[in-house]
């Protein structure tokens, strides 16, 4: 179901939406297609999934930068996206470069596929964005077969907030109401992500500096989970 126009979500959504077209322009967003930097996150992925070919699901899949690498590793990739202006463009990439995702609209947080139907769930740069991260995490180990792997590529980008010093459209939709609803935002380390993926049921839960897989913002996090 989608949001409400005055739910947390929607100010989310509709932020995302409107930046879909430009998002891959800039180079902080995602390493060029074809490029060292590039394949370096490529290597970093499959060095964590499942050997393909596996069922994955790629939540909040954005312009599809994780999915579509999934995708040429070999990967039966299904992609979610509450942005359809995101899942458009996820679309355009796929069909560019010849590969095949299953996009569709979907919410990362309530997900209406079956219990264990993914031998794999991933993300990129969701986890700071992410509404009741509790329920989701909960819910994509029920989405995962025994076994399966969680894999999520995040960072530490709003340790401090100045209205002054973001975009004024990012300022715009994330308000500190829309932060506040917003519990892994403000983080400045890994260690609270890792307890409630534990609480979710998750084992060998691990989060690994990646310097190699930052495209200008800081330092990101490779993190991954196993449904025993």
């Amino acid at each position: 179901m989608l949001p409400k126009p005055n739910d947390v979500q929607a100010h989310i959504t509709t932020f995302w939406s409107t930046v879909a077209a430009d998002y891959e322009t800039h180079a902080g967003n995602v390493a060029a297609y074809g490029s060292v930097e590039y394949q370096t996150w490529v290597d970093a992925l499959a060095s964590v999934l499942p050997d393909p070919p596996s069922d994955l699901l790629d939540v909040a899949s954005g312009t599809g930068y994780l999915a579509l690498a999934a995708a040429f590793l070999g990967h039966r990739v299904t992609a979610v996206d509450l942005a359809p202006a995101m899942l458009d463009e996820l679309v355009a990439n796929a069909a560019t470069r010849g590969l095949a995702v299953d996009a569709r609209l979907g919410d990362a947080v309530a997900l209406g596929f079956s219990p264990a139907s993914f031998d794999a769930v991933t993300s990129r740069h969701l986890l700071w964005t992410l509404r009741e991260p509790a329920s989701a995490m909960a819910n994509w180990r029920e989405l995962l077969r025994p076994g399966g792997r969680l894999v999520a590529v995040d960072g530490f980008w709003f340790t401090k907030w100045d209205d002054g010093d973001v975009p004024a459209l990012f300022a715009e939709h994330y308000t500190a109401d829309t932060r506040g609803e917003l519990p892994f935002m403000h983080l400045d380390r890994p260690e609270p992500i890792l307890r409630v993926l534990t609480a979710a049921g998750f084992v060998d839960v691990a989060a690994e500096p990646r310097p190699d897989l930052s495209l200008g913002g800081g330092v990101p996090y490779l993190i991954t989970a196993t449904r025993p």
